[in-house]
């Protein structure tokens, strides 16, 4: 029943301040968009591979999809507003969840599916007689990043973001997040799971520090975020099993005195914090504008811990229950754009990245060597819009990676190709290969731990892929957008590394491909 009301007062707001109404002092805008997506698809998980992507094996072949976004902005002044976002769906056409309730319900007949969730919940407000200026709620928040987008965190996340300028060339913000409390209205020293809700959060604590120098065409802004993660979290489960149950999973003793109640004494991850951190910076040089080059560079670390437990997964690790992980990643981007004339124009660049990997004995000490990240599914890392996180829309991308954590790549595109009004177009060819080494893997036995989430393809060093993008955009009207994506991807996985008994008459190269339209109206 909250639900339902919830949904008539949004859906009545809406239709009453469409064109922007005042009402006891309040301004009342709404803004949105609908989206849209017809593809369809072909060996998405690599299904006949050694290396199979088993998240992806059964995907649909040919899908219908749509998603709806609002945004009801409350504004008292220039000092004082508030931010609601709506979202209706994903919703697959012809799907409901069970009981007709979750986000992609209300596709079937009948479509009477609760399907409305918390997008953006936030309130703006500056500290009167100053400039600080103060965000809390739910909010995006999108870490420094080359245009290829962040392989740490561009999400939504609850928090405080408080940002002030300190000078004309430079500002600083600093954020508090909270992106897990496994169990937030717990009390008492245990809950009824075992855990001691002391330790059941993870807490991120960020500073960054935006500095522009006009006279160069240079902007510099170095980060910092420090976390405290607390082992019943749910954070370890995320990263490392892909589970998005927000509980780490450890079998705790029903009795603690009787050590014989559960498969081991978990005391330790019991009642303990671990700690993460990352540390980078991120360089855009205009000053020869048309060409612009931008480069990152991010250290990030997750002290080892017990994961006994952990998701469902058999970890497997030769030095008990002990995990964590750190690494480098760097990438660059060169973009020029070209104004040819008669309507002409295009943005010739090139593109590329590096992460650090797993040594060939990451599993002996349980210490991996991939940088952690947060939001590993909508990390935002996007060079590409088929085997990574670039999809216009809704859709299909990330049939690779959502981060490209453990992995290195090149490519080359003519984007944003002009040459009939309010069409474009973008090619785009890119080459990506593994950096984890494959002695790793034959040491270790191919186990499922080896993704950062079940959604991604773990790439050795003998691993390489090969992706086509072919995209096309047009303005039908001012609101309504279409956009075409033809993607084409080549895996050749090496077959001395990932060949076993289940795939041992798998192939060494696969094909996979998506053709994919979406409709995008916005207002």
């Amino acid at each position: 029943m909250k639900q339902a009301k919830l949904l008539l007062l949004s859906l009545a707001l809406i239709l009453a301040t469409t064109g922007g109404a005042r009402a006891d002092g309040v301004d009342i805008k709404v803004k949105g968009e609908w989206d849209f997506s017809f593809g369809w698809t072909g060996n998405l998980g690599f299904t006949h591979s050694v290396h199979g992507n088993a998240y992806n094996a059964g995907a649909d072949a040919g899908y219908a999809k749509q998603r709806m976004r609002f945004q009801i902005d409350f504004v008292i002044s220039e000092y004082l507003s508030a931010v609601y976002g709506i979202q209706v769906g994903t919703i697959d056409w012809g799907r409901n969840e069970a009981n007709n309730v979750g986000l992609g319900s209300g596709g079937a007949m009948d479509s009477d599916g609760v399907n409305m969730g918390t997008h953006l919940a936030y309130l703006d407000w500056l500290i009167p007689s100053t400039d600080i200026q103060v965000r809390m709620g739910i909010q995006p928040v999108a870490l420094p990043s080359t245009p290829m987008g962040s392989s740490v965190l561009d999400s939504q996340v609850a928090g405080i973001a408080v940002s002030t300028p300190l000078a004309d060339w430079i500002a600083l913000t600093a954020i508090w997040m909270r992106p897990y409390d496994a169990y937030a209205g717990d009390f008492g020293s245990t809950n009824a799971n075992g855990r001691n809700p002391r330790f059941d959060e993870m807490d991120l604590f960020g500073l960054v520090l935006p500095i522009e120098i006009e006279d160069f065409g240079l902007k510099i802004t170095p980060w910092f975020v420090y976390g405290l993660v607390g082992a019943g979290s749910g954070y370890y489960d995320y990263l490392f099993s892909g589970s998005y149950e927000n509980s780490v999973g450890v079998d705790y003793p029903v009795d603690p005195d009787d050590p014989n109640s559960a498969i081991k004494d978990a005391s330790s991850a019991r009642g303990s914090r671990s700690s993460v951190y990352w540390i980078g910076t991120h360089l855009e040089f205009s000053l020869l504008d048309p060409l612009v080059f931008n480069v990152e560079a991010i250290y990030g670390r997750l002290r080892k811990t017990d994961v006994t437990g952990l998701g469902n997964s058999d970890l497997n690790l030769e030095n008990g229950y002990s995990l964590g992980t750190s690494g480098w990643f760097l990438a660059a981007t060169l973009d020029y754009t070209l104004e040819i004339g008669d309507g002409f124009s295009m943005t010739p660049g090139i593109f590329g990245w590096w992460s650090s990997g797993d040594s060939a004995d990451a599993y002996k000490n349980g210490k991996l060597g991939r940088m952690p990240t947060l939001s590993q599914y909508n990390a935002g890392f996007a060079p590409t819009t088929f085997g990574t996180a670039g999809t216009f829309s809704i859709g299909t991308d990330s049939a690779v990676t959502g981060n490209g954590i453990g992995t290195w790549g090149v490519g080359i595109q003519l984007a944003d190709i002009t040459f009939i009004e309010d069409l474009t177009h973008t090619l785009r060819f890119a080459y990506y290969k593994g950096t984890n080494s494959a002695e790793a893997v034959r040491n270790h036995g191919n186990n499922s731990v080896f993704s950062y989430a079940s959604s991604a393809l773990y790439l050795t060093d003998k691993d390489h892929v090969f992706e086509v993008n072919f995209d096309h955009s047009y303005a039908i009207y001012e609101n309504l957008t279409a956009v075409l994506e033809l993607g084409w991807l080549r895996l050749s996985a090496d077959g001395d590394t990932w060949r076993n008994e289940e795939r041992e008459d798998g192939k060494t190269g696969q094909n996979a491909w998506k053709a994919q339209l979406v409709f995008n109206f916005s207002f």
